[in-house]
């Protein structure tokens, strides 16, 4: 595509945070694409479809987007992904001959960005802890169902945790929040989809002497780099990774959608993200 018509970037609101420029623009120089900058946008809250429209009459072709937008623009959508459809949300937007398209690629770079063997031995007819039902909580539920997971769901609130399973239209089990301990023994893969252990929130306190020696330990939080929780899972001997990997996995799946090519992941972009963290 041509420089003036090939504009990308990422909507939100806070977006300060976000690390997606660093990501697509290490891919776009590496591909050598003749394209611009991918930029980070604030958008009010307020006029919000409007603000989206603009970006689009100024040549934005491809957009993501992040908290508080994707559940609100879904319904912005002229058309949207069967993923889409089911989630109720959206985090990649493409405009095509003026119409608009939504899909969302977090289950997908949840998935991608797991190891075959975690996969195997930590999913596949496995027990999954899932904690937290907010939006991020229902990709993972999603992408754990099509793998084959049997998922427990812990949430303070019982409310949300039921919308996410009529939502989704799935069977899993739905605990309240202070069972987490009670409920990891039986547990091969625990992923943390709240905001707790995020740099200025409080820690999960989870106790992991009767867990499985197998048991993998997933949580979404990069900032900081190593939690509380990856920190207590490592000291005893469980594995884990923190939410850079499917924060890349997703955004390659995004660039695939926008530039027809699928990103090299390589140690040298996490090395730049955790530079930046």
């Amino acid at each position: 595509m041509s420089n003036n018509i090939n504009k990308t970037g990422v909507i939100g609101n806070p977006i300060e945070h976000s690390l997606s420029p660093e990501i697509h623009n290490y891919w776009i120089k590496q591909n050598q694409l003749k394209t611009e900058e991918y930029q980070k946008i604030k958008l009010d809250i307020d006029n919000l479809e409007s603000q989206v429209s603009e970006l689009i009459k100024n040549k934005f072709f491809g957009l993501n987007v992040t908290i508080p937008f994707k559940e609100e623009l879904y319904l912005f959508c002229d058309d949207v992904s069967g993923t889409a459809k089911k989630l109720k949300a959206i985090n990649t937007i493409t405009c095509n001959n003026g119409k608009i398209f939504g899909t969302n690629t977090d289950p997908d770079g949840f998935i991608n960005s797991l190891s075959n063997q975690i996969k195997n031995e930590n999913i596949t007819n496995k027990n999954a802890l899932v904690i937290g039902a907010g939006g991020s909580s229902r990709s993972i539920v999603y992408a754990l169902n099509k793998m084959g997971a049997h998922v427990t769901l812990v949430n303070r609130t019982f409310k949300k945790s039921e919308q996410i399973v009529r939502d989704l239209n799935i069977e899993m089990q739905i605990e309240n929040f202070e069972s987490i301990n009670k409920l990891v023994s039986g547990c091969d893969l625990i992923v943390n989809t709240t905001s707790l252990g995020m740099t200025g929130h409080k820690n999960i306190e989870i106790d992991f002497v009767n867990s499985k020696p197998n048991l993998h330990v997933y949580d979404l939080v990069y900032n900081p780099i190593e939690t509380k929780l990856l920190k207590d899972a490592k000291d005893n001997n469980k594995t884990c990774q923190n939410g850079l990997d499917m924060l890349v996995y997703q955004a390659a799946e995004s660039f695939k959608i926008w530039h027809g090519i699928y990103p090299n992941i390589d140690n040298d972009l996490f090395s730049i993200l955790r530079r930046d963290k």
